[in-house]
Formats: structure tokens, C-alpha cells, sequence
């Protein structure tokens, strides 16, 4: 049986895979006098409007340095529900990584803003781009917990031996 060259095959499958890549990535730009970038978008189900409007869900801080100090972000957002809503918390994927709301009762149609902090030297980071995440708790529980990100890149301008937490850990 004469075998089939599938090297036509990959670089067609590859195409394809980065057109479905580009093309599910959106940036918006962001204020023209910061360095960061954003993605946007309504929380959308179905055709069915979310209980949250959210116009940033991510933001990237690009390289930071880690003698910089804490950088932060602010998601402004809109509750779409029905009902009174209350923040119970706002916890992130990490300890260097804190996040604050400043309302944490919510009725239909207010706007609040999240606003999330990031420590460079607080700990090592994974080497090249990488993300942490914020969530809302809150009660009643809606179905689809709005999730945010902010990316970053760190130049460690200081070195290792400068980081404030000295332990390892598996929270990144």
C-alpha cells in the first residue's frame, strides 16, 4: 500500500487551528495613556442577558518589574438581576493577588467596581506570561460567576533572593 504523505494534511489542520485562535481572541484597547491592554465583552448565555455586565474581564499589566512595587487594575461592572444581590467575598488564584469591592450590596441595575492588586515580588511566578483570577461570592449564588483575569510578564530586576515570601507553595 503506497503511504500518504499527511504533511499537506498537518499544515491544513494548523491553519485552521490559528484562524479558530485568532479569531476567538478579542482586544479591546484600553485608555491610550496606560500600558496595558484589555478584553471585553457582556456575560451572555444563549441569547439570554447574564446578571452581570462586565465591559473589561481581563487586563493585561504586559512586563512589569519586580521592583516596581504593586501594580492594579479596575473592573468597573453593572448587576443585571432580578433581585438584591450581596458580595460575600472576592477571592483570587493566589496570595499575591488580592482583589476589593467597593459596594457589596447590589441591587438591579447598580454599578460597582473590583479592583485587584498585584504583588511581583511576593513570591516566584511561573517564567513568561502567565495569569491569576478573581471570582465573586455572593448570595444568593448566581449561576454564572462572572471570572476575571489579569496577565502579566515579571523582570526580575531584583532576583530570587529578593522575594518577600521565602517558602515554596503551589497556589500559581
Amino acid at each position: 500500500m503506497e503511504r500518504m504523505n499527511k504533511k499537506p494534511y498537518r499544515i491544513i489542520a494548523l491553519s485552521l487551528l490559528l484562524v479558530l485562535l485568532l479569531a476567538s481572541c478579542s482586544s479591546v484597547p484600553n485608555d491610550p495613556n496606560s500600558i496595558g491592554n484589555s478584553a471585553s465583552g457582556t456575560v451572555v448565555n444563549q441569547g439570554k442577558k447574564e446578571d452581570f455586565t462586565i465591559d473589561e474581564k481581563e487586563y493585561d499589566f504586559w512586563r512589569i518589574k519586580q521592583s516596581g512595587g504593586k501594580v492594579e487594575h479596575s473592573f468597573p461592572f453593572m448587576y443585571n438581576g432580578k433581585e438584591p444581590l450581596v458580595i460575600k467575598g472576592v477571592p483570587t488564584s493566589c496570595a499575591c493577588t488580592s482583589a476589593k469591592i467597593d459596594k457589596t450590596s447590589l441591587n438591579p441595575g447598580d454599578t460597582a467596581t473590583i479592583t485587584v492588586t498585584f504583588d511581583p515580588n511576593l513570591h516566584e511566578e511561573p517564567t513568561g506570561k502567565f495569569f491569576k483570577t478573581v471570582s465573586l461570592l455572593t448570595e444568593p449564588s448566581v449561576k454564572d460567576t462572572p471570572e476575571l483575569k489579569i496577565w502579566a510578564e515579571i523582570d526580575l530586576d531584583l532576583g530570587p533572593k529578593a522575594y518577600k515570601l521565602k517558602e515554596k507553595h503551589n497556589d500559581h
